[in-house]
């Protein structure tokens, strides 16, 4: 592996993984040579595990998908420029041909203004395949018209986007047709990814299933995605140019705003090279990804017809690079209650909420149970915030009703709340985790963005807390009165679960607290939770089947 390699890995990881655990191991004044090999050493611990499990994984996917891809099913599409190394098109081409050997996927490759004559000779020589179609621009039309083109002229039900430099693993066809095949041919698919530094695997994303609330946080769902030809034609895919660099995002957007859900295949077959030149990298090798990225954000706030109610905004997580939040207008406010949850042994403190008018604020007791909880709840919003609590944001609530808004089945928000140690306490919640439900992130250091950032990023959970979080009074209804205040937020996000419902968590709702709030819920209750519940745990849709369960193994391949 070059140094190159190494170095550009290494930045990725600290911004994107574990970086803010290992500002905690090396001092600010090491050099930037020295933090890069303390990183290096890093990553290639993190790899090796997730290697083993890969190529053990592998082998049982033989027994599950040993069929060949269904002939006319599959088109790949490969816009190529001078700016791909041959090294990489290449290896890709060679875990094409390996997987298709029966020429029942097409490939349709542009060549989009090539000048290369290296580049210029190898893409002849791939014709040598019948099922290898290359068409010509005579100039670069950029990523949006490449892959458009190729879209015009690929003739399989479903397309494949998969850039030059990629690589595909060696059963990727197969599992995809299978995908297709069983889920009954869903207008959208796609897959779990990881990066690949050289021929080594690293940075493994096993992604949640169909998570809107996240894809309007990032485009999570780019790799490898598996698209109904005719239908993307129809939505107008890859056809705005102020969407440049985002093409992706651009076309999941325009199937979600027509009400077309993808199906998740819960497998890695995909790897994103991390280059120079790769958004694998760094989006910030490529300025116009954040024009590109709020065209996106926009048209969907155009399409849904609430522009006038949002504007794009850059994420106040992340400075500097392109991640967004469409930040809720203070106007035209949901009716709403702030219930301030009290005990004896702390007092009550003021609870802010930024421009919100007209908001009604009652205390109740914790041991006030459902039935009280019901009894001042009125008919809105109701906002559950223990007295203990020091909120960070006072634009929380206007978050909240900017979730609600966007996303209709959404019937509890809830946020991330830390001590005074600066440690994660509880932020989304995985029915099924450790002793029933449990926060993966909790000790994680708050500065750290989390699984792929996910910590800063509004996402659906199977559950929040009910120390800070806001329920539609309806849904209250739909909970078990022997239910406590305190463990609220597991009961409703069972409840959610088997209604079809969204629990939504969200970093805008951010607060410190020092109250252990999970040992006000008793063991009998827990219990009781358990043997209610078994039937639907471990909740997989939002925290992957294959991550672990325990806090030792918490977003690690098991």
């Amino acid at each position: 592996m070059s140094g190159r390699s190494i170095a550009l890995a290494l930045e990725h990881h600290l911004l994107k993984k574990e970086g803010a655990l290992l500002r905690h191991v090396m001092p600010a004044e090491w050099s930037a040579g020295l933090r890069r090999v303390a990183r290096a050493v890093y990553l290639v611990w993190d790899a090796r595990a997730y290697n083993r499990w890969m190529t053990a994984h592998l082998k049982r996917r033989q027994a599950r998908y040993n069929g060949v891809a269904t002939p006319g099913l599959l088109s790949i599409l490969t816009p190529v420029w001078d700016g791909t190394p041959l090294s990489y098109y290449r290896e890709l081409a060679g875990t094409i041909e390996q997987q298709n050997a029966a020429g029942h996927t097409e490939w349709v490759i542009l060549n989009n203004g090539c000048q290369k004559p290296e580049l210029l000779a190898y893409l002849e020589e791939l014709q040598r395949h019948a099922w290898v179609t290359v068409h010509n621009s005579p100039e670069n039309v950029g990523i949006i018209g490449g892959l458009r083109l190729c879209l015009e002229r690929a003739r399989g039900r479903y397309v494949l986007p998969v850039d030059a430099d990629d690589w595909l693993y060696p059963d990727c066809l197969s599992v995809v047709s299978w995908w297709v095949r069983e889920s009954g041919f869903p207008p959208l698919l796609y897959s779990d990814e990881d990066k690949r530094i050289d021929t080594r695997a690293v940075q493994p994303y096993l992604k949640p299933d169909f998570d809107p609330v996240l894809l309007l946080n990032s485009a999570y769902i780019a790799h490898l995605g598996v698209i109904d030809r005719v239908m993307a034609l129809e939505l107008g895919a890859y056809s705005d140019k102020n969407t440049e660099g985002s093409a992706d995002w651009d076309l999941f957007i325009r199937f979600f705003a027509a009400g077309k859900a993808p199906v998740h295949i819960p497998e890695v077959v995909y790897g994103w090279r991390m280059h120079p030149e790769s958004t694998a990298d760094d989006a910030r090798s490529k300025p116009y990804i954040h024009r590109s990225q709020r065209a996106v954000l926009q048209r969907y706030l155009d399409l849904r017809g609430i522009a006038q109610d949002y504007s794009v905004e850059y994420s106040p997580f992340v400075k500097g690079t392109a991640d967004w939040w469409m930040e809720r207008k203070h106007t035209r406010p949901w009716p709403a209650v702030l219930v301030m949850l009290t005990s004896p042994s702390h007092g009550k403190q003021a609870v802010k909420a930024r421009d919100y008018p007209d908001l009604t604020s009652v205390a109740l007791p914790l041991d006030s149970g459902l039935n009280g909880l019901r009894a001042v709840a009125g008919e809105g919003l109701v906002c559950l915030v223990s007295e203990d609590l020091e909120i960070d944001r006072d634009d929380w609530l206007w978050d909240a009703v900017s979730l609600f808004e966007k996303h209709p089945d959404a019937v509890m928000v809830g946020g991330r709340i830390r001590n005074n140690r600066g440690e994660i306490v509880s932020a989304g919640l995985v029915l099924g985790f450790e002793d029933g439900v449990g926060c993966p992130d909790a000790g994680r250091p708050a500065i750290d963005p989390g699984y792929f950032a996910q910590m800063w990023k509004q996402r659906s959970v199977s559950a929040v807390s009910s120390q800070f979080g806001v329920i539609r009074a309806s849904f209250l209804r739909e909970l078990p009165a022997d239910a406590s205040i305190a463990f609220l937020g597991a009961w409703a996000g069972a409840a959610a679960l088997r209604l079809g419902k969204r629990i939504v968590y969200s970093p805008f709702l951010s607060a410190v607290s020092d109250v252990n709030w999970d040992a006000l819920v008793t063991a009998d209750e827990r219990e009781r939770f358990r043997n209610k519940n078994r039937d639907i745990l471990p909740d997989s849709r939002y925290y992957s089947r294959y991550l672990g369960l325990s806090r030792e193994s918490a977003y690690k391949p098991v």
